[in-house]
């Protein structure tokens, strides 16, 4: 059973690969510290909103409904991920067509895949949600503990979905559009969950609580479709239901989908992106300025680039509101400024570590008769070309209706470039690959780095423009 291309040795080989593509793997031992620190502050944070859950405690029915949007969120958010993670292992890998060539079954192959998809998006939600299961059951509350084989079934539930449609849509339109539907769709997903959240802002508070009230499950309702929050709210008998359902939708797809998934797999191994007809060179002035348009069209090139910059620019929309009048918050600037503040710094951070990461003959360019301080500079100048770019329209704004806080709003620009530059060109964030079969460059550090430059310098933007930042501590 455990002999090479059994089920068991299989899986452990799955196994051994995704942990090497991790991102702690990937980023080296030094970062283990602040992700257990994160850890720490996580399961802490946890407790206390466990303790308050505990004290206050919710009728039945807003809980079942609480949970039920919860599993849907968790559903499409893992779904997404899945479709890209299916994509990388099916066809990235660049392993399928010889395992198939090989006497190993295709299901076989299909089964190792999909349980390892799907681990792998269940675990960051088994982390969040864990902790709150944890503080709960310090407290007393054991049935949050079904929060853990819930969220593993929602899982197994997604990948195979995002299976399913992958084979489909890879044996059709190629791994490249594929992939852009899975952006697609974590993008949508991302500004629904926007929106809801900043629905308070701008809908009335009667109607959004008619809206709650109607949506509210009736007392006693055992309707099909509230099994799940049961589930989540640990009951036994629909807890049993969905992971049942969950493991059959699983097993039918594993059984239904090999023929196709080795068909798909043979297409994506020969498909070609189609041309886009001969492109006439032109010299640059100077090697500078052909290093800098290099380095843009890296950037233009990168996969999801339209659907990133838009879900890293979601922090516009209160902006835009608030100068155009729409919503009041505070004096405007004392929410304006630091947000804007903190998204430079954030699309500074992801445009740098787009060009580095992108970048796959170092060794080439470092050969040419051209300082390595010039490519340093191309990269820092694309970087901050398109991160003004995107704030253009949000400074006109603020120096239309804000004028008095423009001077400290760029001068906290400035500092947040200029410190997430530097952070993106020493440890860029991990990103989706350049390309397939291309090696995957970044480290957690510089996300959790590039984080807190940009909190700290929002901070300082913020202390900045309000005319009395304590005050609230001291209570006037």
């Amino acid at each position: 059973m455990f002999a090479q291309g059994g089920f068991p040795w299989l899986f452990g080989h799955e196994i051994r690969l995704l942990w090497r593509g991790s991102l702690l793997v990937r980023s080296r031992r030094y970062v283990l510290v602040p992700v257990l620190m994160v850890a720490l502050i996580f399961q802490g944070a946890a407790l206390l909103l466990a303790g308050a859950i505990s004290r206050h405690p919710l009728p039945l029915p807003e809980m079942i409904l609480v949970a039920d949007l919860n599993l849907f969120f968790f559903g499409t958010l893992m779904l997404s991920r899945a479709m890209s993670a299916a994509i990388e292992v099916l066809y990235s890998r660049g392993d399928v067509d010889f395992l198939l060539a090989s006497p190993v079954p295709p299901g076989r192959v299909l089964a190792v895949r999909m349980i390892g998809v799907g681990m792998t998006v269940a675990a960051p939600w088994l982390l969040l949600g864990g902790a709150l299961a944890n503080g709960l059951a310090v407290f007393g509350q054991f049935w949050a503990l079904a929060i853990y084989p819930m969220l593993l079934a929602v899982a197994l539930l997604a990948a195979a979905a995002a299976f399913a449609l992958v084979v489909v849509l890879v044996g059709r339109v190629g791994p490249a559009v594929a992939r852009r539907i899975a952006n697609i769709l974590a993008l949508v997903m991302g500004v629904v969950i926007f929106a809801l959240g900043q629905a308070p802002r701008y809908i009335a508070p009667a109607v959004m609580a008619h809206f709650w009230q109607a949506m509210m499950p009736l007392h006693g309702d055992a309707g099909l479709n509230w099994i799940p929050g049961r589930a989540m709210l640990g009951q036994t008998w629909p807890l049993l239901t969905c992971l049942t359902f969950s493991l059959a939708v699983f097993g039918l797809v594993w059984v239904t989908l090999d023929a196709d998934f080795a068909a798909g797999s043979i297409t994506a191994a020969a498909h070609r992106p189609g041309g886009r007809g001969r492109h006439k060179g032109k010299f640059r002035a100077s090697p500078a300025l052909a290093v800098w348009v290099q380095n843009l069209r890296l950037l233009a090139r990168f996969p999801g680039l339209v659907t990133q910059t838009v879900y890293r620019s979601l922090t516009l929309v209160p902006v835009l509101m608030i100068l155009g009048g729409r919503v009041h918050i505070g004096a405007g600037k004392q929410v304006v400024a630091p947000l804007l503040t903190f998204l430079a710094g954030q699309l500074a951070l992801f445009f740098i570590s787009v060009m580095v990461g992108g970048d796959q003959a170092p060794d080439l360019a470092a050969s040419a008769p051209v300082s390595p301080a010039t490519f340093r500079r191309a990269r820092l100048g694309g970087a901050v070309y398109a991160t003004l770019l995107i704030l253009a329209l949000p400074l006109a704004g603020v120096a239309w209706r804000e004028g008095s806080v423009l001077p400290v709003l760029l001068a906290g620009i400035a500092g947040v470039l200029l410190s997430n530059l530097v952070v993106g060109l020493k440890a860029p964030i991990p990103l989706i690959r350049a390309d397939f079969g291309k090696k995957q460059k970044g480290t957690v550090l510089g996300l959790i780095l590039g984080v807190a430059v940009s909190s700290i310098w929002a901070l300082l933007v913020w202390v900045a423009v309000t005319p009395d930042p304590l005050g609230w501590l001291m209570g006037s």
